[in-house]
């Protein structure tokens, strides 16, 4: 780092850790204490200084880089730090104890009530690819390690940030890893459960086969939203997936002794790769369909589509084993019975707009009949009562053009030709009538899978929250749903965290979520419906905007599920499945380690074994009057706000461009075809993420103060007196901790033309007077700015409030939100020199369609990479390969090597924006490691 001597400047010290250090003290020394200090802005202020740095050279990029760095490591060991809190009782073995004292006391209830306690299922572990990939398979290994052995967080010094071939297939590659570790932590449930089993009934312990906690995936079969999975690559992964569990069981097999068994089994998984790997070829060839179809549906000695025959073997060879070899036949057994021919359960999953578009002409309705409402409802019902079996083949699936019945045919060909015995789950996204249900038993029943399809609603969306106690109703008063759902056995719900959290705020949600959960039981209870089980599947994110609570596992657990919601299903008779999901990169770091998947397993056998009475006591419930009042108002304040035209065009303005690509799935929604970004169609994950880079994630800390200003000393009195309520404000209070007006208000001073106009007035050459101007030019509108600074406005009142609430809790304090402003300084400065740097571009005449303003409006909104590629055509590199010329030998006055390129634009605009871009973005995931996750 060298000084101009023009400006000098030594006040920025040279090392990462001095300068961190500087950065952090002048953040804690930078808020006015006083009244007549309202305008000063600590993360603005060092901001500036820091864009002052680069610009006298007391700074430079790569200095920028090496304090980035410090502080993503920093967040880095802060976040295995949680990790390991959050499985503290998992790693310590205080899980394990307190499983084993349970299995205990329910064995001493009887054998009859340690069976049903055992082997009928109460939870699920479901994996999903949502985008949060955003560090490296390398990196969340070396975060494991940390939070499980006390390694140093990074001590490899990996670079923070995601892989770079993110794909579909290597996210399945990751959910296999995964769901192999999970498996391992559940044979070591089975073992547990049969062991204190044969303590307590030696001659009747061998009958039990385990299944209290399922797995399950939907990567590679959500096509909510996703056109980018071929109908090809499911069957292939639903095979490979099916080959591993095979060779996993013959290797049990071996192990137990059955060495015939075993060998059929490494027979049949040979087979089933052999499948797969057909079905990876190009099928959207006939010829390719053709042989790929008629191998899988050929007969073969070594194929297997059910376990049924094998289960039964184990059965008898159990009778007449050892004591020493009965553990390893029942456990194999057991894993047989829950898992089926597959390494986890599949979730196929589309949106209702896709169902909608595949029955409506089979019920009768016209295009423009949108609400989907009660004729179609009766329609569905009496299709469904009297559909006539179609018959389906790979020629089907092949033909079929619609979403929804090709999905349903896909089921079809997965039980008949891969595994006929394991049920499928189907969910519906965006689920907002009871026809869209209706609609799907009736597809279900066209092509002969209701038997074997669970179809769940899920409700994501204020209107679907609001009114799914009533859809619910109203379904279960349908005889063709009751008599469905009473065939299978269950009843299927799943509830979105996420999505209801960018809608309605995660708080908001929450207790909407919660409210659906007892208006269902209170259904079931009104109906009379028995003789089933309800699974809720409560999906959410590793995030506090997308519903994982910061506390422990068990305390997000019952954030998800809470004790009083799953005593109004004990009483009302029906037993409770709670599924919960882990989501992508962020989510399979909890199975990286295999001691973390067993804490995963444990906490949530932990958790599905206490079915509570509820605590009456909790004036939560006690006073609903009061607490459903603050429901509506925060709703209100969070519908409000995401209807805010200044909070939706400030998110959308330049926030997403600064994310990094973090998945296989698109960011945003599909729209027209050049229509602008507009929040409905960016994504939950990119959503949130855009609030964590602004500094603000109010879908998490906003909206309380409002919500309880007209009485805030009974609020108060109800966060002393409710764990409910204590429990929902710590989670607010922690994302208040990371949300920074200041930092907010930094980015607004970036698009506010009076700050260019007061630097052009203070520049020293002509040429830095021109670009300043150019940029106040630019963002002479002043749209954004002002967006940004309202916005602010718009929180801080809010804000107030709150912070009056939580009077004594000095959030004020956290180390790591001193760390995350200082890292919003430190992009606020680099942006303001991409900004200086593309406004010093020479004028030119219109080329590929593009002109300077153009490419200036590119990096104002952040689309840095798409500007870089764009100067590269305008303004290539010399080229190697036109040294060629100079052979030439007519003589010419108007052509030199040095013409042929524009190496001084390339060096001077160019290359540096090319530079500053990746830093940014590492910004982003340095941030992210603050907030324990992405989006």
């Amino acid at each position: 780092m060298t000084s101009n001597p023009d400006y000098p400047d030594t006040r920025l010290p040279g090392t990462p850790g001095a300068l961190a250090a500087y950065c952090l003290d002048a953040l804690k020394g930078g808020w006015g204490e006083d009244w007549d200090t309202p305008l000063k802005n600590a993360v603005g202020d060092l901001a500036n200084e820091i864009f002052s740095g680069l610009h006298r050279g007391a700074v430079s990029v790569e200095g920028l880089g090496a304090l980035v760095r410090e502080l993503a490591d920093q967040g880095l060991k802060g976040r295995a730090d949680a990790l390991r809190a959050l499985h503290a009782d998992g790693l310590s073995g205080a899980a394990l104890e307190a499983l084993k004292a349970r299995l205990d006391t329910l064995a001493a209830q009887g054998f009859d009530a340690y069976a049903d306690a055992v082997t009928r299922r109460k939870a699920g572990i479901v994996f999903t690819a949502h985008p949060t990939f955003a560090l490296s398979k390398a990196m969340r290994l070396a975060l494991a390690n940390a939070a499980v052995d006390g390694a140093p967080a990074n001590g490899e010094r990996l670079e923070h940030g995601p892989d770079s071939d993110i794909s579909l297939v290597s996210e399945h590659g990751e959910v296999k890893e995964a769901i192999s570790r999970a498996r391992g932590a559940l044979t070591q449930l089975d073992a547990l459960i049969l062991g204190t089993a044969r303590r307590h009934f030696p001659d009747r312990w061998h009958t039990l086969k385990p299944d209290l906690i399922s797995l399950a995936s939907w990567v590679g079969y959500d096509l909510d939203g996703r056109t980018d999975i071929h109908w090809g690559r499911s069957i292939a992964f639903r095979l490979e997936e099916k080959a591993v569990q095979l060779e996993r069981y013959a290797a049990l097999a071996a192990e137990a002794g059955a060495g015939d068994m075993a060998t059929r089994l490494e027979r049949a998984g040979a087979l089933t790769r052999e499948h797969a790997a057909l079905f990876e070829g190009n099928l959207d060839n006939p010829a390719t369909v053709v042989h790929a179809a008629n191998a899988l549906t050929a007969p073969h000695t070594d194929r297997l589509v059910s376990l049924t025959a094998l289960i039964a073997e184990l059965g008898e060879a159990i009778e007449g084993a050892s004591d020493e070899n009965k553990p390893a036949f029942a456990a194999l057994r057991a894993e047989m019975a829950s898992a089926g021919l597959g390494a986890a359960h599949i979730h196929l999953r589309i949106n209702a707009a896709q169902l909608k578009s595949a029955v409506r002409a089979d019920l009768g309705l016209e295009e423009d009949e949108e609400d989907f409402g009660r004729l179609a409802l009766a329609r569905a019902a009496e299709r469904a009562q009297s559909a006539e079996l179609h018959a389906v083949s790979f020629a089907s699936v092949f033909l079929e053009q619609m979403t929804a019945r090709r999905q349903f045919m896909m089921c079809a060909q997965f039980l008949k030709h891969i595994d006929a015995d394991t049920p499928i789950r189907f969910l519906l996204a965006e689920c907002e009538t009871p026809a869209t249900v209706m609609g799907a038993v009736y597809l279900a029943r066209l092509y002969g899978v209701a038997d074997k399809v669970d179809i769940s609603p899920l409700f994501e969306t204020p209107d679907a929250l609001e009114r799914g106690g009533r859809l619910m109703d109203r379904l279960i008063s349908e005889p063709a749903y009751r008599d469905y759902v009473q065939t299978r056995g269950r009843l299927s719900i799943q509830l979105g965290f996420s999505d209801a959290g960018r809608f309605m705020g995660q708080a908001g949600a929450e207790l909407a979520i919660e409210r659906l959960h007892i208006l269902v039981a209170r259904a079931l209870a009104r109906h009379g419906v028995k003789d089933i089980e309800i699974v809720v599947f409560n999906t959410h994110g590793e995030s506090m905007g997308r519903g994982a609570h910061p506390g422990s596992l068990a305390q997000r657990l019952d954030h998800l599920l809470t004790p009083w919601a799953r005593s109004r299903f004990k009483a009302a008779g029906v037993p409770l499945v709670h599924e919960t999901s882990y989501q992508g990169g962020d989510g399979f770091l909890h199975f990286a380690r295999q001691e973390l998947a067993d804490s995963v397993v444990l906490q949530t056998a932990l958790h599905a074994l206490d079915i509570p009475d509820g605590n009456k006591a909790d004036p939560f419930y006690a006073e609903i009057d009061y607490t459903w009042d603050i429901y509506r108002a925060l709703k209100s304040w969070q519908e409000d706000l995401f209807a805010n035209t200044d909070y939706r065009n400030a998110i959308t303005a330049f926030a997403p461009n600064m994310l990094v690509k973090s998945g296989s799935r698109k960011a945003k929604r599909p729209g027209a075809p050049g229509q602008a970004l507009d929040l409905s169609m960016l994504r939950a994950i990119p959503h949130n993420a855009a609030l964590q880079q602004l500094a603000i994630p109010v879908n998490v800390s906003g909206g309380i103060g409002a919500s309880t200003q007209s009485e805030p000393e009974r609020m108060a009195a109800l966060m002393e007196r409710s764990p409910r309520m204590a429990n929902l404000i710590a989670m607010v209070m922690r994302a208040r901790t990371l949300t920074s007006l200041s930092a907010l208000r930094g980015y607004a001073r970036l698009f506010d033309a009076s700050e260019w106009t007061g630097r052009a007035a203070w520049a020293r050459s002509p040429a830095m007077q021109r670009a300043f101007l150019d940029l106040a030019g630019r963002l002479s509108d002043q749209s954004r700015h002002t967006a940004l600074v309202r916005l602010a406005n718009h929180l801080s009142a809010d804000l107030m409030k709150f912070d009056q609430l939580i009077a004594g809790h000095d959030w004020r304090e956290d180390p790591d939100r001193y760390a995350v402003e200082a890292l919003h300084a430190v992009r606020q400065a680099l942006i303001m020199q991409a900004f200086l740097i593309i406004s010093r571009l020479p004028g030119f005449s219109p080329r590929h369609d593009l002109t300077r303003a153009d490419l200036i409006d590119l990096v104002l909104a952040l689309r840095i990479p798409e500007a870089v590629a764009a100067l590269d055509e305008i303004f290539p590199e010399a080229s190697e390969a036109l040294s060629a010329l100079d052979a030439i030998v007519e003589p010419s006055t108007t052509d030199s090597p040095a013409l042929r390129g524009y190496p001084e634009i390339q060096a001077r605009i160019i290359r540096p924006l090319e530079q500053l871009y990746p830093l940014m973005t590492q910004v982003s995931v340095a941030i992210s490691h603050y907030h324990r996750a992405i989006g």
